[in-house]
């Protein structure tokens, strides 16, 4: 199957993101990752398989329970997407996870004006989304350069 120019398969967005297929079919499942894939889905899944993985000081959380995506998350993720085509975006772009509330911040001035107005003692991650963004076309061209698999079985 070839997809579109720009179309990237589910497999491709878990390889440019670093992570296993699994990863991937989590995010399908918890509607993170929906069809046609894009490079928005690739920082879309590298934050998915972070977010999904926090637990906040005092909460509890069972490992054999089904994870669904808690509100916080599901904004984190769509803030990551929306950053990848925001004209604001640099590679200093921070994006401040909190326990109720999620933040993109670019500039120094905008850092330490979070840093005073929101933090606070607050437990926070702060996650490089515009590193992030910014390794976007090395790891969809290194995916170019990748050897495909014979599809029939080899004559022995």
């Amino acid at each position: 199957m070839t997809l579109p120019p720009g179309h990237l398969s589910t497999s491709a967005v878990a390889t440019a993101a670093g992570l296993s297929e699994s990863w991937a079919w989590k995010a399908r499942d918890q509607g993170v990752l929906t069809e046609p894939h894009f490079e928005d889905s690739v920082v879309a899944l590298r934050v998915f398989a972070f977010v999904s993985q926090i637990v906040w000081p005092g909460t509890r959380r069972p490992r054999s329970a089904r994870q669904d995506l808690m509100l916080w998350q599901s904004s984190a993720v769509e803030a990551a997407r929306q950053a990848v085509s925001d004209a604001k975006t640099t590679q200093d772009t921070i994006l401040w996870v909190l326990e109720d509330s999620v933040h993109l911040v670019t500039t120094p001035g905008e850092r330490a004006a979070f840093d005073l107005e929101q933090l606070g003692g607050r437990t926070a991650i702060r996650i490089p989304i515009g590193v992030w963004i910014a390794e976007l076309p090395d790891a969809i061209g290194a995916l170019k350069s990748r050897r495909r698999r014979p599809s029939g079985r080899s004559a022995a």
